[in-house]
């Protein structure tokens, strides 16, 4: 005979899904969330908001520089769009829901439905977002034929918008984030759109916040008033006795609450007993850990938690942290941009030369200290005084390659052939 009892004891807590099952099992233990949960837990759990928008700020946080730009001026027309804020939440729809497009308003003379004719590109309007939940890809809309670099792509986006209209837009003119790619063979291989970050979290984050709540509610009961009444057995087994033992104990609260004196009987007794939180803290923050080393995010970051241990700073598990941005930039972020500043150069209203490669750099989110700052030009000097008295490359050549740009740098920059003082080979006495 199956055993259909959640709990022997007979508790159910359906919010803290304590003695029920779960009907989202998949066998394995784990639960297969959808959008409406990510969605739930974003705007009412706060460590999973902090930590979607943790990754996508960082993204775009430092921004970029572009070195050919030396007028500034495709970084003006980057600004003037508002590309940051609509990369932004396109990066975060993407960590959140598992895709999203940046739709690009490009006056080009054409239908929105059709290519971009990149050479005909009089100017850039707009940018404006959308979540993979406006989106809708039809079957037929994908490229098909197979010797394309395209093939199996969507070339086409149905966009949904607010009034109920439907747009058809060439991918051409959107910029495509995806999230986590799904697994081959797994539930939702087949879909255009990535996977959200949260699905192997959230059962995690869950159990974080169940924890937090269950501590501070251990706080709000950390002592608890004994009151020892005789023949208590008694009088609850009258009405009258049930009502006389709730007054007093309100009596007893409310004298709590307004005097340090409490009047009791002479066989009544009182006494509070103290829960014992020994191992709570050392708990909860290996649970804590747990979710970082999931996320890839440090402690100190997520958390807001200082760095325990003799000379711990959290340096080398924020560089790590760092380089993991970094790569991210590069992998989904930087085509985009590409894409983006190739057809700002195009735009007539730029008046940019086309010909000119335009290279994206992330600015690094690691940012020195004044104090290191002062460090490393000092010792970038000493360097170059070197080289300087051995001739490798002469004062000038500091300058520019230091202060050129308008800005500091440590890179160098050699013109012309370097000399080199060789010598002569009638005084070596070798003939």
């Amino acid at each position: 005979m199956t055993n259909t009892k959640q709990n022997l004891d007979g508790y159910i807590d359906l919010a803290k899904k304590i003695g029920t099952k779960n009907i989202n099992n998949t066998g394995f233990g784990l639960s297969i969330a959808n959008d409406s949960l990510f969605s739930a837990l974003y705007t009412g759990n706060g460590l999973v908001k902090r930590l979607i928008d943790l990754l996508s700020d960082d993204m775009v946080r430092q921004w970029v520089t572009i070195p050919e730009d030396t007028e500034g001026k495709v970084l003006d027309y980057m600004k003037r769009l508002k590309v940051k804020t609509e990369l932004k939440k396109a990066i975060r729809s993407a960590k959140l829901f598992g895709g999203g497009l940046v739709f690009m308003v490009i006056e080009d003379g054409l239908d929105s439905d059709e290519p971009v004719n990149i050479n005909n590109i009089k100017s850039i309007k707009k940018l404006k977002f959308f979540s993979k939940h406006d989106i809708t890809i039809e079957e037929e809309n994908y490229y098909n034929d197979e010797h394309s670099s395209k093939f199996g792509d969507p070339e086409f986006f149905t966009i949904a918008i607010k009034d109920g209209t439907q747009v058809r837009v060439h991918e051409t003119r959107c910029l495509i984030f995806k999230g986590d790619e799904y697994p081959k063979g797994g539930f939702n291989d087949n879909s255009f759109w990535g996977m959200s970050i949260l699905q192997p979290l959230h059962e995690t984050l869950e159990s974080y916040n169940l924890a937090l709540q269950s501590i501070l509610q251990v706080f709000q009961k950390f002592n608890i008033d004994v009151l020892r009444i005789k023949n208590l057995m008694a009088l609850l087994s009258s009405n009258d006795g049930v009502k006389q033992l709730e007054a007093r104990g309100d009596l007893f609260d409310l004298a709590k609450s307004v005097s340090t004196t409490l009047l009791l009987d002479s066989e009544e007794s009182f006494e509070v007993v103290s829960q014992n939180l020994s191992g709570v803290s050392d708990v909860f923050s290996r649970i804590q850990e747990t979710i970082s080393s999931m996320t890839g995010v440090p402690s100190n970051i997520l958390m807001g938690s200082s760095p325990k241990g003799l000379n711990a700073n959290g340096s080398s598990e924020i560089r790590i942290y760092y380089d993991k941005i970094k790569s991210d930039q590069e992998e989904e972020l930087l085509p985009q941009l590409e894409y983006l500043v190739e057809l700002i150069s195009y735009s007539k209203d730029t008046r940019l030369n086309r010909d000119q490669g335009y290279n994206i750099d992330f600015v690094s989110l690691w940012q020195q200290t004044d104090e290191e700052r002062v460090k490393t030009r000092k010792a970038q000097a000493e360097i170059d005084q070197i080289y300087i008295n051995n001739g490798v490359y002469d004062p000038n050549e500091v300058r520019e390659s230091r202060f050129g740009n308008g800005k500091y740098s440590i890179e160098t920059t050699i013109e012309g052939e370097v000399n080199v003082n060789k010598p002569n080979i009638a005084d070596t006495g070798n003939i």
